[in-house]
């Protein structure tokens, strides 16, 4: 996945480089900074004092030396937050650019991020995270890199801003208390079976009544949009026949599309070339964001991988949320996914 959001931790998680976010002097005394100078060594020290200092917005590289879950160390000078008018955005988005930068021409394949600044640096957070979400996909839209973001705490989130109310009031109205945690997919080898051909609305559709079935007949019946068309259907197109088709209707190229859904292009091409292949949910997802379909178009592609969007799960409604009010920036999708605990989208 291009960027993902998450909780590990950054001297435990497997990446060519992690990202040391330090002061000018390099001098290992912020609580992260200092528990990756005592994991690397004596090595990193000496390597840092032959550099001696880098200014605010700036990196450098250097070997990883003792740390074992990276092969690089590339060390970054955040701004300390004074009221938001002295370049604190600026600088901020330039640490992670100079960052990137560096392991662009390095030739790396994947690099890990904390949330830099918004400790003993004083960056709030829910900035902080906005400005690293938007400078990491600007980057991704030209590159090929996997990205992880790494945040631990709810307050990194903007949760008191309109969005994120909006969301919460649109949650409170449409989730089931009682049902919040009902899937929304239905068993796969139902799905093999059923043709798209002769797709019945799920609320009227004859099935045994095992629990999982009955769970899907009440979500699919919430799911008012999962009433298409008939000319909606092409007969046996499997997902990747439906994704191709629906690619050259919306006249767009392979990479804008698996860029805007978080996708690699490796799995994307799998996708596209495997007739058989079913995605996982929030790939299927993934796929209907890069390519900004509406609610109907959704159904359709979500329906060739065996899934319905409903009224009974957060994620879901999550989902329809955005796609009804036309959300399509994915990282910023996967950021309030990620805040309601939420697997986010992507491969």
């Amino acid at each position: 996945m291009p960027l993902q959001i998450s909780r590990n931790d950054l001297r435990k998680i497997k990446a060519d480089a992690i990202v040391d976010p330090t002061d000018v002097f390099l001098s290992g005394s912020g609580s992260i900074d200092r528990r990756i100078h005592e994991l690397a060594g004596e090595g990193l020290k000496k390597e840092l004092e032959a550099i001696a200092s880098i200014q605010p917005g700036q990196a450098v590289i250097t070997g990883s030396h003792d740390l074992k879950n990276c092969r690089y160390i590339i060390h970054t000078c955040g701004p300390q937050y004074i009221d938001g008018k002295h370049e604190e955005k600026e600088i901020l988005a330039s640490c992670y650019k100079e960052c990137l930068k560096i392991a662009a021409e390095k030739e790396l394949s994947s690099i890990a991020f904390p949330l830099i600044a918004s400790g003993t640096f004083g960056f709030p957070k829910g900035q902080a995270l906005r400005i690293a979400n938007d400078t990491i996909s600007d980057f991704l839209l030209n590159n090929e890199m996997d990205v992880f973001l790494l945040v631990y705490d709810k307050e990194s989130f903007d949760t008191a801003g309109r969005l994120y109310s909006d969301i919460k009031d649109y949650l409170d109205r449409n989730l089931p208390q009682t049902l919040d945690q009902a899937s929304s997919s239905y068993p796969k080898e139902k799905a093999k079976k059923r043709k798209a051909s002769s797709y019945i609305k799920p609320s009227v559709q004859k099935m045994e009544k095992t629990e999982e079935e009955m769970e899907y007949s009440f979500s699919a019946a919430s799911f008012s949009d999962a009433s298409l068309p008939d000319h909606a259907f092409e007969p046996d197109e499997s997902f990747s026949q439906c994704l191709i088709r629906m690619i050259d209707e919306k006249q767009m190229l392979d990479p804008e599309v698996y860029k805007r859904a978080n996708i690699d292009r490796k799995h994307f091409n799998h996708i596209k070339n495997e007739i058989h292949y079913r995605p996982k949910k929030e790939t299927a997802v993934a796929l209907a964001i890069g390519m900004r379909l509406n609610m109907e178009e959704t159904a359709v592609l979500l329906e060739r991988a065996g899934f319905v969007l409903s009224r009974s799960s957060k994620f879901d409604l999550i989902i329809r949320y955005c796609i009804e009010h036309k959300i399509y920036n994915i990282f910023q999708i996967n950021e309030i996914l990620f805040s309601h605990d939420q697997r986010t989208l992507g491969c």
